[in-house]
């Protein structure tokens, strides 16, 4: 047993963690014999917190960053160790004590612990408390009070403890304001702690701050006394104290206080008090976001059968805050346009402040109230949070129709395969700080929430959210693994009698762990066999990796057309090909009768069917869509996407028959789902004999649609439906709808000539549609018009929005004239590169022949003749090698006589570009124009005879006939822009200029 002393232990901050000073009555130790260079980067296991008194006192009202803290930590040996290991960074001015408690008196405080010194581990940020000689000081089931002072700096970006100013614009005066960011690492900057989510512990937090400011915590407050001169930790007069009551057991990421001085508005419901914090001036503005988190914490009580546990629920806007919000226990922090009202109504917005108040408040439950042992289990917080966060607001507010909301804002990216989203399994083991911060990802948030959402479904709405309550109340105030969640999901289906015949029911870990530890996602192929009564199920990743799944399945058919019954009817077993009779999927189909798998989109899958089935799908829908739910017919063109791109699909002919439909669609998700393939074929079919068939074709699906949104659009109506105008918006205009021309250009004219600004002038789903509006507003332009906005380009200064707004929009135009005019602006005399600089000029002419088919000639035209000007940039050959990429095998010879021109010019002049020019005969030469030219090959006499078929002949009476023929290296005819100008005239003045 060790004998009695006091260690004081000095630690001074370097960047990024401590070095160490002793002081003079305490021999130096050496940092080699206690720090092993094999150190795990995780906390070991033999000591634990059972409590924490955190005491903070900052100046921060006079602009003093610099903050002490008291952390008093009671300890317990759970196995005998020579060392107590816990977290700290950048802190410093650190001093120790130790002392043994009596187990039988656990208040006594006992003595000293003498013999004992520290050392700083910077890579694992440890502060490790320890005896000078190597022996096991601390034996088990033994406790101690481990007090630690310390000082610490309050930075400016949101981890740790920070602080931010606030002007107040009547007094110009101004009010700094201290604020908290824990998760998931940074808690150890706030004070030494033992930093893992799996250490869940008390705490008792006490503040001292300027009698002029206010503190909140995780706990209500318990006890306020005003300081005198020469307190403890702060010598300063007019401070207050703040004592908050003591917190059950929660993990260190939760801990949260702010000090401020702002004013709350609050409500008190079912014994739970919800207060709205904001700065002064901004109080009034809480009364939404307060009505709605007062429904939302008793929705979610009611809808789990748990109550919320802690007596109150702040909500605080903050100018800075990491992310939207932050879930802190009892202590939500906001971005303050995430929760105070703004100055116009904008239904989008409001829509999504309460999915993000919601989310957050779905964490009280998922998350603090149980948390994960390990950031392995990110999702298990973040999925659980993101799906209900939805799930209670649509209970809520059911005209707002969120769950389509989810498919878009969240499931789209779940779905996506881009290489922006590193493949990676939900369950997923990480150690470093980067790499635990670098797991808050669209893994963790959105696949994390199809997948939970899949099993709501499939086990029953109402099984599901019992095995969740089992789980919360199970595991209320601990930390959990996945298996705890599946286990309890299996007792829950086990008392469901509906599911006792079901041989799947015992295996619930078996199936949630296919999903849970794969990386991608499965594509299910759904073959009829029309003879034999059977169906061929097939699943193979998006990703081609040898990966299989548990797949809950269900059907609609013409005879049982009910999409709300959205529970598994049958788990395809994790095999790459499964046959089943029509009976044992309990299915009545005839030849001609069409099938759906996965009804309401609600499993998280793509499901490809053979051309039969699809091309009865196509006849029910050009009969009568609604018998079909609106997001199985999003959902078709969702999963037939990647097949019409990768040039996989069997026939186009079935593709088309369903398009047709949206002729009649009146749903907005249909239409968003089908855009993506419908600008790859305005894109695929560029240039072809069928492009202006498919522009009739186009305009005749979507002028109703259109003109009815832009019936809404007009009278300052803002539905949720317009998220997706931007879509109608730029398919509306590629098929060159008129109304759809004049009112871009209206717009585009208005914000370039007018200095009309479209976020303020505009209701605010504009901001997202900025882009669209001004590409397409210049798509097409007489020469007077072309010729005012390059003398606008000249006369604006380069650093303003406008200009940059500009130079992007400028590159749509699709006139061959226009944009050779263009190039040689941008170039300037002999090359002087004035408007933009040679480097920028070169980059842009990437961009441009990348996003512009129709410049693709011109750009070749103007570095035929001129590329021995061009040649002097050093940034030439790397652009001549980049667009060579989109080089059309028809012009291969062409191109082959261009670059033996640049390559001997080169070599003439002897200039040394910093790439290697690319070699004609390179693989890369035409590389991204294959897949073009062989769905071209495949498919395009298909398609032009399929429109030709579907089409009406066109005659003189057609102001659409027009369209038909392209000319002069213009895509805009002249008889559709006689008829766009008087259109436009008639509807804006005729004081417009065209």
């Amino acid at each position: 047993m060790c004998t009695s002393c006091v260690i004081k232990v000095l630690i001074t901050a370097l960047a990024l963690g401590l070095t160490t000073t002793i002081a003079t009555s305490i021999p130096t130790p050496s940092p080699l014999v206690h720090m092993p260079s094999a150190r795990s980067l995780r906390l070991p296991n033999d000591t634990y917190p059972l409590g924490y008194l955190l005491h903070i006192s900052t100046n921060i009202h006079l602009g003093d960053w610099q903050f002490n803290g008291s952390a008093t930590i009671d300890i317990e040996i759970r196995r005998s160790t020579n060392e107590i290991v816990l977290h700290a960074k950048n802190l410093s001015d650190i001093e120790i004590t130790l002392r043994l408690l009596d187990n039988d008196r656990p208040d006594d405080v006992g003595e000293l612990v003498d013999d004992l010194t520290h050392t700083y581990d910077s890579q694992g940020t440890f502060l490790v408390i320890h005896p000078r000689e190597n022996y096991q000081a601390f034996e088990a089931g033994q406790r101690y009070r481990l007090e630690i002072l310390y000082t610490g700096i309050m930075g400016t970006r949101p981890n740790g403890l920070y602080w931010m100013p606030y002007e107040d614009s009547n007094t110009n005066e101004t009010t700094y304001v201290a604020a908290t960011q824990a998760e998931p690492t940074y808690a150890r900057l706030i004070f030494p702690c033992y930093d893992e989510p799996a250490f869940k512990s008390n705490y008792t937090i006490k503040l001292t701050h300027s009698s002029s400011l206010n503190a909140v915590s995780n706990m209500p407050v318990a006890q306020i006394q005003n300081q005198g001169v020469n307190d403890d930790l702060i010598e300063h007069s007019n401070l207050t104290t703040t004592t908050f009551q003591t917190t059950p057991p929660m993990s260190t990421y939760l801990v949260a206080f702010v000090i401020s001085n702002f004013e709350s508005i609050s409500e008190t419901h079912r014994g739970v008090t919800q207060s709205i914090y904001s700065s002064p001036t901004r109080k009034s503005t809480g009364r939404r976001a307060l009505n709605n988190t007062i429904l939302t914490v008793a929705k979610l009580e009611d809808y789990f059968g748990v109550s919320y546990s802690l007596p109150k629920l702040d909500h605080v806007a903050l100018k800075r805050n990491q992310g939207a919000a932050m879930e802190n226990w009892g202590l939500i922090t906001f971005k303050e346009d995430n929760v105070l009202e703004q100055h116009r109504k904008d239904e989008y917005k409001i829509t999504k402040e309460r999915l993000i108040a919601n989310h957050e408040i779905s964490h009280q439950w998922f998350g603090n109230l149980v948390s994960p042992e390990w950031w392995t289990y990110v999702w298990m917080n973040e999925g659980f949070a993101t799906y209900f966060g939805y799930v209670v607001t649509d209970l809520i507010y059911p005209n707002d129709h969120v769950m389509d909301i989810f498919l878009r804002d969240e499931a789209e990216f779940a779905y996506s395969d881009s290489s922006l989203f590193p493949a990676r399994p939900m369950t997923h083991y990480v150690e470093t700080e980067p790499d635990i911060m670098n797991v808050f990802d669209v893994i963790s948030y959105k696949r994390a929430a199809c997948v939970i959402k899949m099993f709501h479904h499939a086990f029953h709405q109402k099984t599901f959210v019992s095995g969740i309550r089992t789980y919360l109340n199970k595991f209320q105030y601990s930390v959990v693994n996945e298996l705890d969640l599946f286990d309890s999901l299996q007792s829950a289906l086990l008392k469901d009698d509906r599911f006792q015949q079901q041989t799947w029911v015992h295996m619930v870990r078996e199936i949630m762990l296919s999903w849970t530890h794969s990386e991608s996602l499965p594509v299910v192929t759904v073959i009829r066999n029309y003879e034999n009564d059977t169906i061929t199920f097939r699943q193979h990743s998006v990703h081609s990796k040898n990966e299989l799944w548990w797949i809950p399945l269900n059907f609609a058919t013409v005879l049982t057309p009910n999409f709300e019954h959205t529970h598994v009817e049958y788990f395809m077993p994790p095999m790459s090909e499964h046959t089943v009779s029509f009976n044992e999927l309990h299915l009545e189909l005839g030849g001609r009768d069409w099938l759906i798998v996965n009804k309401q989109q609600t499993g998280f899958y793509h499901v490809i069917y053979d051309m039969d089935n699809l091309l009865a799908i196509a006849r029910q829908l050009q009969r009568n869509h609604s018998v079909i739910h609106q997001r199985n017919r999003a959902a078709l063109f969702q999963d037939l996407a990647p097949l019409v791109s990768h040039n996989e699909i069997e026939s186009m002919d079935v593709f088309f028959e369903l398009l047709k439909y949206l002729e009649f669609e009146d749903q907005v998700m249909p239409w968003t789902r089908a855009s993506s393939s419908i600008n790859f074929l305005f894109e695929a079919l560029y240039d072809t004999t069928s492009i202006s068939l498919f522009k009739q074709f186009m305009r005749r699906l979507i002028a109703s649609s259109f003109q009815r949104l832009l019936r809404l659009l007009e009278s300052g109506e803002s539905p949720l439906e317009f998220l997706s105008f931007e879509d109608f918006l730029h398919i509306a205009c590629r098929a060159e709808i008129p109304e759809c021309l004049i009112y871009t250009q209206k717009l585009a004219h208005d914000y370039i000539f007018k200095n009309s600004s479209l976020e303020v002038d505009y209701p605010d789903y504009y901001f997202a549609m900025h882009d669209v509006i001004l590409c397409m507003g210049l798509r097409h332009q007489s020469y007077e018009e072309f010729e005012k906005l390059l003398s606008v380009l000249k006369t604006t200064q380069p650093d303003s929005m406008l200009y940059d707004d500009l130079i992007y929009a400028l590159r749509c135009t699709q006139n061959r004239q226009h944009m050779l005019h263009y190039l040689t602006m941008l170039v300037g005399d002999n090359f002087t590169y004035s408007i933009m600089n040679e480097k920028d000029f070169m980059n842009y002419v990437i961009y441009l022949f990348k996003t512009n088919a129709a410049s693709r000639p011109v750009i070749w035209h103007f570095i035929d003749g001129n590329y021995k000007m061009l040649s002097r940039s050093t940034h030439f050959v790397q652009l001549f090698n980049e667009i060579a990429e989109y080089v059309p095998e028809s012009q291969r010879e062409r191109f082959a006589v261009l670059h033996s021109k640049i390559e001997e010019y080169l070599q003439s002049e002897k200039i040394t570009p910093k790439v290697p020019l690319i070699d004609k005969d390179s693989s890369h030469v035409g590389k991204k124009m294959k897949n073009k030219e062989q769905f071209v090959e495949r498919f395009e006499h298909q398609i032009h005879k399929w429109l030709l078929n579907e089409l009406p002949q066109p005659d003189n009476r057609d102001y659409y006939a027009a369209s038909l023929s392209v000319g002069n290296g213009s895509d805009r005819p002249g008889g559709l822009l006689r008829t766009a100008s008087k259109m436009l005239k008639s509807a804006f003045g005729a004081n417009i200029s065209l």
